[in-house]
């Protein structure tokens, strides 16, 4: 009952820009040193678990945030015992507003477009290649593939999207228009990866994330693309470890067929994303 208190609570916490920012810094910069000093202390501690250390440690990347959000949440509950007038508004993390699409469809739907999406904007950032430290880090998953798969696949997407698309953009649906919003949280997102060659397809792919909640209201929607996104990273560093870290969807397939799929996957995006918009309910945020 607590537990569920304190969920209920987070509907009130409807962060503006200033406070996004607040809980970007404090995740990608306060939460980034936190967790160091963990698995420091942790490889310190019990050498034996160093490769099970980020797997013990990445929730305290969210620790300050956390903090930072319960703190808000208390001040709003005195600042409220003070003034009387209209109550806080309030607006759940989770609705699931799918519309005459309904949930099963939807979901295979998204399921399709998030391949075709990242399909259509992979040239927007394949150039870039992939640094050393990048290749270090799938060498990692190779090495740790258990470890790496409940810190990629199952943390990232319910921690990341928890913020990003349930509080961050939650509340900047509140308080601006909602393409405003989907920007924000979608850059806010990209910095919080902390480097140029993540951080592109980070923006990208959580324009697509953001839209998503905005028309759905669904966290879990929001979630399940994040977890599609990154377990097909997954699956495909562990199970061909002699791809190349740079190979892309155009360097794998003949040139005439990777045409025919980059088309195919443009029109499907395009149709995709008109036919959700017309058959989804009217989304809750219709400031300019």
């Amino acid at each position: 009952m607590r537990i569920t208190k304190h969920f209920h609570e987070l509907d009130t916490f409807l962060p503006n820009l200033r406070q996004s920012w607040i809980l970007l810094l404090l995740t990608a910069i306060v939460g980034m040193l936190v967790a160091g000093l963990g698995t420091l202390a942790v490889t310190f501690a019990v050498p034996s678990a160093e490769a099970w250390a980020d797997l013990i440690i990445y929730p305290l990347v969210f620790l300050p945030a956390t903090l930072y959000i319960i703190g808000e949440i208390k001040n709003q509950k005195q600042i409220d015992k003070i003034q009387t007038g209209d109550p806080r508004p309030s607006i759940p993390l989770n609705q699931g507003r799918f519309g005459r699409v309904g949930v099963p469809l939807s979901f295979i739907i998204i399921l399709a477009l998030v391949f075709s999406f990242n399909i259509s904007t992979e040239p927007l950032y394949s150039w870039m290649g992939v640094p050393d430290f990048l290749r270090e880090f799938y060498e990692n998953i190779k090495a740790n593939p258990w470890n790496s798969f409940f810190t990629i696949v199952i943390f990232a997407p319910l921690f990341e999207e928890f913020l990003c698309r349930g509080i961050i953009l939650r509340g900047l649906l509140h308080h601006t228009s909602p393409w405003k919003a989907i920007l924000w949280s979608s850059f806010m997102f990209a910095i919080m990866h902390l480097n140029p060659w993540q951080a592109l397809p980070a923006f990208l792919v959580g324009i697509l994330m953001g839209w998503v909640y905005w028309r759905t209201k669904s966290l879990w929607a929001t979630i399940f693309i994040h977890f599609v996104n990154n377990g097909f990273s997954f699956l495909v560093t562990v199970l061909f470890p002699a791809l190349d870290a740079e190979v892309t969807y155009a360097s794998i397939m003949p040139e005439r067929i990777y045409i025919i799929v980059y088309a195919f996957s443009i029109i499907f995006s395009l149709g995709a994303f008109i036919f959700l918009d017309k058959n989804y309910d009217k989304p809750v945020s219709v400031k300019v």
